[in-house]
């Protein structure tokens, strides 16, 4: 066991330790104790990486890597204050192909096992294929970006940046989608900025679950229906997200060889996390009663048990009701 005490004069550390010791400042969800989530800069640019067909080139910028190989490593600070170049391999004639620009921390001093000291750019081209997939990242590296090169005479090479952004201990962090959300390791209190969502809202883990930070509003039509169902015109069904509850109102109309169990599906982004009971709702006729529920899977429908009077082709039934996503 090693405590680091931050810094009095005539005290002698080592990097490690300092490393160490500023654990306290990386930002959480990293599932190490004295490590951190890798990321560019949060300011960092989306061109800040780009390609030609014969050249990639890495512009001024800075990260901070974790790269794992200790379990005690700690973070390393990292930029360069000039373009990075290198060479783009020549583009395939039959198929496209997708290479990667990355850092990687080799640091024999914490006992990585890598023989050097160095923090080098490096390049790998990938495999031309009719559905090309990215090489896999060396050992402890951060990905830079990702160099799309498409078949010889298909035109120039697109760059997607990792969108990986590093913040400080308490600080917002910006994920770009609910599967990296969820693959956090979680505390109370941390705070996700949705980068995949209109509005950029803010998800904070209470402790049990996540809950909306902040308002946002956002809808869509629903366009799914199923087999005798359709929208009523002018009454289309829609639904709306407030924060962390959608609310769905419209009606559809009855048609032949309806099923009952599944009248529509509501769209991707707006669905419950569980089953839900969405409400009673009377038809245009006022001859049938129909109590509707919801599926994870957004399929909105009302089991024969939850029906009473009937509906004759042509009959409308309003849909409605609302739930937390």
């Amino acid at each position: 066991m090693t405590i680091t005490f931050l810094a009095p004069d005539g005290v002698a550390i080592t990097a490690k330790q300092e490393r160490q010791a500023k654990a306290a400042l990386y930002g959480g969800g990293a599932g190490r104790p004295l490590g951190g989530r890798s990321g560019f800069r949060v300011d960092t640019s989306s061109t800040v990486l780009v390609a030609t067909t014969t050249t990639w080139t890495l512009k001024p910028c800075s990260a901070m890597i974790d790269p794992g190989a200790t379990t005690h490593q700690g973070m390393y600070g990292w930029a360069t204050d000039a373009d990075v170049t290198g060479a783009v391999t020549a583009s395939d004639v039959t198929y496209d192909r997708k290479d990667i620009v990355y850092v990687q921390i080799n640091d024999s001093s914490a006992g990585d096992g890598s023989g050097a000291l160095t923090a080098n750019v490096g390049y790998l081209a990938g495999t031309p294929s009719a559905t090309p997939t990215a090489p896999d990242l060396p050992a402890r590296s951060f990905l830079l970006g990702t160099i799309t090169v498409p078949k010889t005479g298909a035109g120039s090479p697109t760059v997607a940046v990792n969108p990986a952004r590093f913040v400080g201990a308490g600080g917002i962090l910006p994920v770009y989608s609910q599967a990296e959300r969820d693959a956090l390791t979680k505390y109370d209190g941390l705070a996700v900025r949705r980068m995949d969502l209109a509005r950029r809202p803010a998800d904070v883990w209470d402790g049990a679950a996540w809950s909306l930070g902040d308002y946002y509003e956002t809808s869509a039509t629903v366009t799914s229906f199923s087999t005798g169902w359709a929208a009523t015109a002018g009454y289309a069904p829609k639904v709306y997200r407030y924060g962390n509850r959608v609310f769905l109102e419209g009606a559809v109309t009855l048609g032949s060889g309806a099923d009952w169990s599944s009248i529509l599906t509501i769209p991707v982004g707006f669905r419950p996390s569980a089953n839900a009971f969405l409400g009673a709702n009377v038809s245009s006729t006022g001859a049938a009663a129909v109590e509707l529920t919801i599926g994870s899977n957004g399929v909105v429908g009302s089991p024969d048990t939850y029906r009473t009077g009937s509906l004759a082709s042509g009959n409308v039934l309003p849909v409605k009701g609302s739930w937390p996503v």
